[in-house]
């Protein structure tokens, strides 16, 4: 029968805790590895911060390039309740009197009273056409380029209900809808899609024949020919005539068929809000340019900042910073720097660098902005401002164009950040196959371990029972007296 035997139990030898103390001592360098590939994950994660923040500032560089930021155009109103104005680049630089006569106005008219929505009106089938035009000394004049829509109604589908549906399905320019007034009556009302004298309303009724009918019965309650007398086809009440808009630019006697106007002064769109007269103001606009580069000082000093304590170390605690010293930052800050720097010589212009503009480069690597310095540079010439910044002149590029394309270089699959981050990930799958070797080798080291130790269990077990044995002999032995 085979003997059971484990080991240590012979001999009293802790061979599985000496083994395993042994084992701890050898797994030391995956410790290390572990550590190291962790310093890696964290530089490969602050280098996915700086790209994203490299991504901020290209995007605020781009903005800057752009040539219209610096012939932007502002319009302000001295009432904002009698009109709002914005301009574009087409605008001059002026001052306005403008006086709001009148607003334009949809035409809105509403029926007589029914007493039910769902009894039809109709008192046999008939249409009813609907036109809008020009009502002018007691003449409806249809508009040329608007088509009279007419529709039918059915004696038997005539109430309010359905003749509001059909309106509105037509696609006549007009709206209809039910309103209730009190002391169980209804009416109809109508209202033109679009403002303007233009667009005023007549409502025809006609029988199956085309014969009109203006009697005020049946369907004929729904005429409404602003010509016409009450009871004999003028059956609705206005409520909003419909009107062009009228205002005044310096004494001027302008109208439009809308509220928002946009070709009386050049560059600049009206929207005409109240009545009354207040002044218009068009000038340059400073303010778009002066947010974008304020925008661009701000991302660059977040980058800054960044790379600042990412790569900082502190001499008396002699504590590194996750970058320190690392070749890839040190570039991104050296480029970022010079990109600052760019110059652009422009002949008869005063401004060639981003200093001239109110944007200095402090000691620490920041940027702060003078923003009073910059306003002054777009008074004097907004041309020489915008040349500076965004001429896209293949022998002088404007600085912002310059920076874009640096950064665009950086950002690319093949720039500074992408090389970094493939490098780092090299050294982390590096890592990884030098924890599989080492893996490997513990697992040969352990067996050698437990082999060896196994042996000497084995030895030590058979010297105690020779020891035993020789102990017994010697106590059998007689013993001797003098």
């Amino acid at each position: 029968m085979a003997s059971i035997s484990s080991a240590g139990i012979g001999s009293g030898l802790d061979v599985n805790g000496i083994v395993t103390q042994l084992m701890a001592v050898e797994k030391q360098p995956l410790t290390a590895l572990d550590t190291k590939e962790a310093g890696y994950q964290s530089k490969l994660t602050t280098f996915g911060t700086l790209k994203s923040s490299v991504a901020s500032l290209q995007s605020a560089a781009r903005a800057l390039k752009s040539s219209s930021l610096y012939a932007s155009m502002s319009a302000k109103t001295g009432d904002s309740s009698v009109f709002s104005a914005s301009a574009n680049t087409a605008a001059q630089a002026a001052s306005y009197s403008l006086q709001v006569v009148a607003r334009a106005q949809a035409q809105a008219i509403s029926s007589q009273a029914f007493s039910s929505i769902t009894t039809d009106v109709g008192v046999a089938d008939g249409k009813i056409k609907i036109e809008l035009g020009t009502f002018s000394g007691g003449v409806f004049t249809a508009d040329p380029d608007k088509t009279a829509t007419t529709i039918e109604i059915g004696a038997t589908s005539s109430s309010l209900e359905e003749i509001r549906d059909a309106i509105n399905d037509s696609g006549a320019g007009v709206r209809a809808n039910l309103v209730y007034v009190g002391n169980n009556e209804y009416k109809l009302t109508v209202t033109s899609e679009s403002t303007g004298a233009k667009n005023s309303i007549k409502l025809t009724v006609l029988d199956t024949s085309d014969v009109v009918q203006n009697n005020n019965t049946g369907l004929a309650k729904l005429s409404f020919n602003p010509a016409a007398m009450a009871g004999a086809g003028n059956e609705f009440e206005v409520n909003t005539t419909a009107q062009d808009a009228h205002f005044k630019i310096d004494g001027l006697d302008v109208y439009r068929t809308t509220n928002s106007v946009s070709d009386a002064i050049t560059g600049v769109t009206l929207s005409l809000t109240g009545v009354g007269t207040t002044t218009l103001t068009v000038s340059k606009d400073s303010a778009s340019a002066k947010s974008a580069l304020d925008s661009f000082v701000k991302a660059y000093n977040d980058i800054a900042k960044q790379l600042r304590d990412a790569t900082a170390y502190n001499a008396s605690t002699k504590q590194a910073s996750i970058l320190t010293g690392d070749s890839g930052a040190r570039s991104l800050q050296t480029a970022l720097r010079e990109m600052i720097g760019y110059s652009r010589s422009s002949t008869g212009s005063n401004y060639s660098t981003l200093s001239d503009l109110g944007v200095a480069l402090q000691r620490d690597g920041s940027l702060v902005f003078n923003s009073s310095k910059f306003e002054t540079a777009m008074a004097s010439s907004t041309t020489n401002v915008g040349d500076l910044l965004s001429s896209t002149s293949t022998n002088s590029p404007g600085i912002a164009v310059r920076m874009t394309k640096t950064l665009d270089g950086i950002l690319s699959s093949t720039g500074l950040l992408a090389s970094r981050t493939e490098g780092i990930n090299r050294s982390i799958a590096d890592v990884g196959d030098q924890r599989e070797r080492l893996a490997r080798r513990l697992v040969q080291i352990e067996a050698r371990y437990r082999k060896q130790f196994s042996a000497l269990d084995t030895l030590v077990a058979s010297m105690q029972k020779t020891s035993q044995y020789l102990t017994q002999q010697l106590a059998n032995l007689p013993s001797t007296t003098s």
